[in-house]
């Protein structure tokens, strides 16, 4: 049995591509994905584990049945209108559910982690180069969470 990935987000459109690589790679994808956003029909590599970043009980349950060497998130809520209008549920999926993925995988012993992040942490940077030092300016609850 190939090394197991658990992918956060595997039903969204990057979480998705994120398993084919993996299995074109040799790994098995696991999608974890509770498809607000995401689609059922994109989990192609691998099986679907239909469950909320904020379901510790899920997440404790996945890492068990799997046992993951290594976990990619791509679970953000990322819509910025939305973020305007709903910044606590952006605040607690992306950070609280973030933290809630990191401690069961860090409880599961799964401590090869991938975070996928945003430039929206950067705010309004139109042609201009961004690296490690330039200073984060979020203009939302999505760049901010």
């Amino acid at each position: 049995m190939p090394e197991t990935v658990l992918v956060t987000g595997g039903a969204g459109y990057i979480g998705s591509h994120a398993c084919k690589a993996l299995a074109t790679a040799g790994y098995r994808p696991v999608a974890l994905d509770n498809l607000s956003t995401g689609w059922r029909d994109a989990v192609k590599f691998g099986p679907l584990v239909q469950a909320d970043l904020m379901d510790r009980a899920a997440l404790d349950a996945a890492f068990a049945e799997y046992r993951p060497v290594a976990v990619m998130h791509f679970a953000a809520l990322s819509q910025v209108g939305e973020a305007m209008s709903e910044p606590g549920r952006y605040w607690r999926n992306n950070v609280a559910g973030s933290l809630n993925l990191i401690e069961a995988a860090v409880a599961a012993d799964c401590l090869d982690f991938v975070f996928s992040s945003t430039c929206a942490t950067y705010g309004d940077r139109d042609g201009e180069i961004l690296d490690e030092e330039t200073p984060q300016a979020p203009l939302n609850a999505y760049g901010a969470s």
